[in-house]
């Protein structure tokens, strides 16, 4: 990226700013109902035409139910989809992984994207609790 994109923009803005520096555009756990960056349906679909992926494995999702309802969806409006660990900690980096083939620029990232093959297990329910454990942590010293 070359320009920062300013905070308070809707979704749609947002995007279409970063897409004019040629950003490739992947929603995170979008059916994650239990944290922060869910997407209400209406909402999704309203910036699904202008996404380029849709993360439908996230090893931190609690409810399973929640990367299947995205990897509904994305097969359903036709987008690839990418997968996610969002690791805290060391032990979780590669829980999650999307294996691409050998790219070289966004226009080749965007046909790997639907050629890699997605691999993943969730995170223990326990790694969450310990996040927590972190976050008020940090906040009290």
């Amino acid at each position: 990226m070359q320009e920062e994109i300013p905070a308070g923009l809707s979704p749609q803005e947002t995007i279409a700013r970063l897409k004019e520096q040629g950003a490739f555009i992947s929603v995170s756990h979008p059916f994650d109902s239990l944290r922060h960056g869910s997407w209400s349906l209406e909402d999704l679909q309203s910036i699904t035409p202008l996404v380029d992926a849709l993360e439908t494995f996230n090893a931190r999702c609690m409810r399973p139910g929640a990367n299947r309802r995205a990897q509904s969806y994305a097969k359903q409006v036709g987008l690839p989809g990418t997968a996610g660990s969002d690791a805290h900690a060391p032990f979780e980096v590669g829980r999650a992984a999307l294996l691409l083939p050998v790219f070289s620029n966004a226009v080749e990232l965007r046909q790997a994207i639907r050629a890699g093959s997605l691999s993943g297990r969730a995170s223990p329910l326990w790694v969450h609790f310990a996040s927590r454990y972190a976050s008020l942590r940090k906040k009290v010293v």
